[in-house]
């Protein structure tokens, strides 16, 4: 019913779409284009897109991190979105099993994300699956 598979530059305008809705606005669309663009590029940066037949439903971005305090390679899961009529199917869980996979294959330490303090359901997704809460982060805009 749902495949995963690798992101490409053709699944920009459904990504950019799913991290608008993650983020609750529309974000500047050529400074989006070329972060996708050169993270595509990026070895250490991994996508992949959720789909249902061909229709893009959900994404995934994994970005291999080298952290002086950590022993070895750690990543980090920055976005993870599933279009509203799909979640609560198990899309979000083969998204994250498909990271959890490849850093199991790298050899990576740990797997790390963050939500923001308001996004209880997804607080209670990553509890779920596994995850614990063990830092606090803190932003200051510039």
């Amino acid at each position: 019913m749902f495949t995963i598979r690798k992101a490409t530059p053709a699944d920009i305008e459904p990504v950019y779409q799913l991290i608008c809705d993650l983020e609750g606005e529309s974000l500047n669309y050529s400074y989006f284009a070329e972060n996708y663009r050169r993270n595509l590029e990026d070895s250490t940066v991994h996508y992949w897109v959720a789909c249902h037949g061909e229709k893009v439903i959900g994404f995934l971005s994994m970005h291999v991190q080298r952290i002086l305090h950590h022993v070895r390679l750690t990543c980090e899961l920055q976005e993870l979105n599933v279009l509203p009529g799909y979640r609560s199917q198990g899309v979000g869980s083969m998204l994250k099993e498909q990271a959890e996979k490849l850093a199991k294959d790298l050899g990576l330490e740990e797997v790390e994300l963050t939500t923001r303090n308001y996004r209880v359901r997804t607080q209670e997704f990553y509890k779920r699956l596994g995850y614990e809460q063990t830092h606090l982060k803190y932003v200051k805009k510039l």
